[in-house]
């Protein structure tokens, strides 16, 4: 399935309200189980200026790269960790179930190095919901 951007205000909202929350000391992360493959990566003006919010958002790109794409099982193994009641009957390997997911990036990432976040990341998806 092909990866695609959150665009709209209101999926935003919907991720925001209805998704799983996981607060970390670099990022926080909100997972929803959508009809697709989408996601987001957001550096807010708190994070710095325009030169430090692009390095934040680059570190968590190449963190969700290697964390949730990169996963042998790709998406859908998050997924069903978030969502373990969910219904689906998808054989392990292929990424027909959508989720949807996004990173919001926390002032301390600029602290930080890729391996720190992607770190971070992993714990924090591995974690249970």
């Amino acid at each position: 399935m092909k990866q695609r951007s959150l665009n709209k205000k209101s999926e935003f909202h919907a991720v925001y309200e209805r998704g799983v929350k996981k607060v970390g000391r670099f990022l926080v992360v909100y997972v929803l189980d959508g009809n697709d493959q989408a996601r987001a990566v957001v550096a807010s003006r708190k994070v710095g200026g325009a030169v430090k919010r692009n390095r934040a958002k680059r570190l968590l790109r190449e963190a969700m790269r290697h964390s949730i794409l990169g996963r042998p099982d790709g998406p859908q193994s998050v997924l069903t960790r978030f969502f373990p009641d969910s219904a689906r009957d998808i054989p392990a390997g292929q990424n027909s179930g959508g989720l949807w997911v996004v990173l919001v990036a926390r002032r301390a990432i600029l602290a930080a190095g890729a391996e720190d976040v992607r770190a971070e990341l992993d714990r924090l998806l591995d974690s249970p919901a």
